[in-house]
């Protein structure tokens, strides 16, 4: 019994030891978090081939910017960075969209909000005879995701 006392006795004072370090760890942790600021040069966010030409996305000090194959001047899309273009569903690929024989479109979701990948703004790009248009039609007001996809009616409202 008195072996069982002591034990419990020892046992009390590692605890309120243990206790006692972790309070003086504590704070030290306490300290605020610097938390990364936006990368301060432009970086990639995206890129593909459609249409023999190389798309480039760029996060631009929160702009989203097109970068068509080494060409200069950039195009500026509506939504905010960072922006990817929409995927196939179930694929890595990007979606394209054939409007007819010489264009095709593809989209850009931007404007981040809560998720993976996904935004509240959708722009259109229209590639037609090598020239990369981005449309004037901006879906805003629902969330995208990257890959979910788009319909075709969606696709048909960029290349008006």
């Amino acid at each position: 019994m008195v072996l069982a006392g002591s034990l419990s006795y020892v046992s009390i004072t590692l605890l309120v030891l243990l206790l006692t370090a972790c309070e003086s760890d504590q704070s030290s942790a306490t300290q605020t978090l610097v938390l990364p600021e936006r990368l301060a040069t432009p970086h990639v966010t995206d890129q593909m081939q459609v249409a023999g030409l190389a798309l480039v996305l760029r996060d631009e000090g929160g702009g989203c910017r097109l970068q068509v194959g080494k060409t200069e001047p950039q195009l500026w899309l509506k939504p905010m960075a960072p922006c990817y273009f929409i995927k196939s569903p179930g694929s890595a690929q990007a979606q394209v969209y054939r409007h007819d024989k010489t264009t095709s479109v593809v989209a850009v979701v931007g404007t981040p909000v809560k998720g993976n990948r996904c935004g509240q703004e959708v722009q259109g790009v229209v590639i037609k005879g090598g020239v990369v248009t981005p449309s004037a039609y901006v879906m805003q007001g629902s969330v995208h995701c990257v890959d979910h996809g788009l319909q075709n009616f969606q696709y048909e409202l960029f290349a008006r």
